[in-house]
């Protein structure tokens, strides 16, 4: 009995499926593996806040840079009152801040929670500091 070869559009199309599948796959792996430390130090600073702080559940994370680089995680505590956790990259003191004190229009949504100098301010996305409490403008030395 004699076989049948397939068609040479099939063996074409079925190639380039090849092809663009593998393209897919391995831009996919290469976006993980890009992706890898931003995961790791989102995981690490989580639990660390759950840990050390009364976090108890996490609604924000972010990975903000200053002069130095702090990761900045928001949640509930047990009390259901919202703190904002600011974890230095370098090691330090996490500080801990009721997001109740907030008398700034800044939110999460709008900026991103982070220290300066020590200070705990807002960066506006066109890169303004303001300051946590009151949300007057942090002057940049």
């Amino acid at each position: 009995m004699r076989k049948k070869r397939m068609p040479k559009a099939t063996q074409i199309l079925i190639g380039a499926l090849l092809i663009i599948l593998a393209i897919l796959l391995s831009t996919l792996l290469m976006f993980r593996q890009a992706m890898s430390p931003y995961t790791r130090a989102k995981t690490a600073a989580i639990n660390l806040a759950k840990k050390k702080t009364p976090v108890t559940d996490v609604t924000y994370f972010d990975k903000v840079t200053t002069q130095t680089t702090t990761y900045s995680v928001i949640g509930l505590d047990k009390q259901k009152q919202t703190l904002g956790v600011l974890i230095p990259e370098k090691g330090g003191d996490i500080i801990v801040v009721n997001m109740a004190d907030n008398h700034s229009d800044l939110t999460p949504k709008t900026a991103k929670l982070t220290l300066y100098k020590n200070q705990v301010v807002w960066v506006s996305k066109d890169l303004m500091l303001y300051d946590f409490k009151t949300g007057d403008k942090v002057t940049k030395n």
